[in-house]
């Protein structure tokens, strides 16, 4: 196995807070939204193409607000509940400003939304990756190879010197495919020791 170099790390749920079943208890706004996320997920297959960068949070809005048959201020308001629910995970931050500092070279790689992204690119975090893939800047989601593939290619990285943490297993699954070594992220103590223990 190669000395891993490289260090990529998705947003959601790993850099920043991901919470779907907190964010919909603490959603004070239209229960009729929230009923239909239970029963649909995340605006069903809406999401992913604002993750892929073909549809604008105001197309989402509208078109999930007609689904449930709500008002678009209230489906606005909880994708606006959504975005401020992105908090930082404190433990990633410390462990990113330290292998900053050990020398690695830090990346991330995110489905997140153009909207999304530009709310969260100017925290401080930010300044200690020296690439970053987003999904709808790229117009390509993960777990598509070929979101891999731009991300190695665009910095010249080895698949076999990076280590890549997402919190999703078909991620982990895809970039191993490739390559490039993986672990599922958990917010636990046991998983920060893990991911130490494998840049030792």
């Amino acid at each position: 196995m190669s000395e891993i170099k490289n260090v990529i790390f998705d947003l959601g749920g790993v850099v920043v807070k991901w919470e779907p079943m907190n964010v919909l208890r603490s959603f004070e706004g239209d229960r009729a939204i929230v009923e239909y996320v239970r029963e649909n997920g995340f605006f069903s297959g809406y999401w992913r193409d604002f993750d892929r960068g073909v549809m604008s949070q105001a197309e989402l809005v509208r078109r999930t607000a007609a689904e449930i048959g709500c008002p678009e201020e209230s489906c606005e308001a909880f994708v606006m509940h959504i975005l401020h629910s992105l908090s930082p995970m404190e433990e990633t931050e410390e462990l990113i400003r330290e292998l900053s500092a050990r020398g690695f070279k830090l990346y991330c790689l995110s489905n997140m939304s153009v909207e999304f992204y530009d709310y969260l690119k100017t925290r401080e975090v930010f300044r200690y990756f020296d690439g970053q893939i987003i999904s709808a800047l790229e117009r390509m989601v993960k777990p598509n190879r070929e979101i891999y593939e731009l991300l190695l290619n665009r910095f010249h990285l080895r698949a076999e010197e990076c280590l890549f943490i997402d919190d999703l297993q078909a991620n982990v699954d895809a970039a191993k495919e490739l390559g490039i070594q993986a672990v599922r992220f958990t917010p636990c103590r046991e998983m920060y020791d893990l991911i130490r223990e494998k840049l030792r």
